[in-house]
C-alpha cells in the first residue's frame, strides 16, 4: 500500500521546510505532491531546492491564488497512490505517524482514518501544547457523521477544539469512485464539508489518540479569519448536506445545530460589517433569519451597547 501526502503552499518561506522535511522523513517514503498557490515570496524556490534530492516529490504551480482547496484539488489528481493526506505548511509529522495510521486503517477495515493533533503555540522547546480534541486518551473509535457534525460545534467543544481541524488519511479509491474533492468556494471550513460528504456516502472513519501530527496554531492563519462570504459558504455546505436523502435522523439533528450556529456567526459578521459602513439596508437584511439567529443577534447587539456605555 503506498501513500501521497498533499501540500497547498502559499507565501511559506518561514516555515514550509520543517514541514516539508517531516513529510520526507516518514518511515513509509510518501509520494509528496506540493502546490504552490501563487507564492509571492520565496517558497517556490525553498520547495524545489528542498525536494532535489527526493525524487517521489513533485512542485505544481499555481498561475493566479485560489485557496487552500483548489491547490489542494489540483495535488488530488495528481495522486497515484493507494491512500492520501493532507499536511499543512505550517505544520509538521512524527517520522512514523503514517505507517501506523495506515496499519491501524488495514487492521480497522477503515476507508479513513485521523489522529487527534498535538497543538503548540511555537516550535520552541517550551512550547505550550495540548491535544485537540480529546485531553484524555480514548483509543480508537468508529466516527459517525452524526458524532463529527457535534465535535464542530463550539458550544460542545470550545473554542479551536473542533474536529475538522483533523488531518486524516484516505483510501484514494473511495475518494474516486464517490467523486470527493475540496469545495473550492470554501476558504474556511473545507475540510470539514469534505470529510462529511465523506462519512455521507458510506466512507468508514475512524478516529485514534495522537501518533505524531504536530498541528502550529499561528493566529494570522485563515482558519482565524472569519469573513462573511467564508461563514456564508459553510452554512452553504451545510444546507447542502441537509439536502441529501442519505443523511439519518441523527446526523441531520446535528447538521442543522451546526447550520444554526453557522448561520449566527454570518449574520453577526455581516451585521459588523453593516455598521461600519453605515449601511442601514444591509443591516436589516442580517435579520432575515430564524429565530434562534435573531434572538442572538440580540442579545450580541445589547452586550455591545453595555459595553459601549461601561467604557
Amino acid at each position: 500500500m503506498t501513500i501521497s501526502v498533499i501540500m497547498a503552499v502559499y507565501n511559506a518561506e518561514g516555515f514550509v521546510e520543517r514541514a516539508l522535511r517531516s513529510a520526507m522523513n516518514q518511515t513509509c517514503a510518501p509520494d509528496i505532491i506540493v502546490v504552490d498557490d501563487a507564492s509571492t515570496d520565496r517558497t517556490v524556490d525553498i520547495v524545489r531546492d528542498i525536494i532535489a534530492d527526493y525524487p517521489k516529490a513533485v512542485l505544481v504551480r499555481q498561475d493566479k491564488n485560489a485557496g487552500p482547496a483548489a491547490a489542494r484539488n489540483a495535488a488530488l489528481r495528481l495522486v497515484k497512490t493507494d491512500w492520501v493526506t493532507p499536511l499543512d505548511a505550517d505544520d509538521a509529522m512524527e517520522p512514523d505517524r503514517l505507517e501506523k495510521m495506515l496499519a491501524i486503517a488495514l487492521e480497522r477495515g477503515w476507508d479513513s482514518v485521523a489522529d487527534d493533533q498535538i497543538r503548540i503555540d511555537s516550535w520552541a522547546e517550551d512550547a505550550n501544547c495540548r491535544r485537540l480534541w480529546s485531553d484524555d486518551d480514548f483509543g480508537m473509535m468508529d466516527l459517525s457523521l452524526a458524532r463529527f457534525v457535534r465535535e464542530n460545534i463550539m458550544t460542545n467543544t470550545g473554542l479551536g477544539r473542533e474536529l475538522g481541524y483533523i488531518k486524516p488519511l484516505m483510501r484514494v479509491e473511495f475518494l474516486r469512485q464517490n467523486d470527493l474533492y475540496y469545495n473550492e468556494d470554501m476558504r474556511l471550513g473545507e475540510d470539514y464539508d469534505l470529510y462529511c460528504r465523506f462519512m455521507a456516502r458510506g466512507g468508514r472513519f475512524g478516529l485514534v489518540d495522537p501518533l505524531g501530527y504536530i498541528a502550529h496554531e499561528t493566529p494570522g492563519s485563515l482558519s482565524r479569519h472569519h469573513h462573511p462570504k467564508d461563514l456564508r459558504e459553510i452554512l452553504r455546505a451545510d444546507r447542502r448536506l441537509l439536502a441529501m436523502r442519505v443523511i439519518s435522523p441523527e446526523a441531520r439533528k446535528f447538521l442543522h445545530e451546526h447550520a444554526i450556529f453557522s448561520h449566527k456567526k454570518w449574520a453577526w459578521a455581516r451585521l459588523r460589517n453593516a455598521y461600519h459602513s453605515r449601511d442601514v439596508l444591509s443591516a436589516l437584511a442580517c435579520f432575515a433569519a430564524p429565530p434562534q439567529v435573531i434572538h442572538d443577534l440580540l442579545s450580541r447587539l445589547g452586550k455591545q451597547l453595555r459595553n459601549n456605555l461601561s467604557a
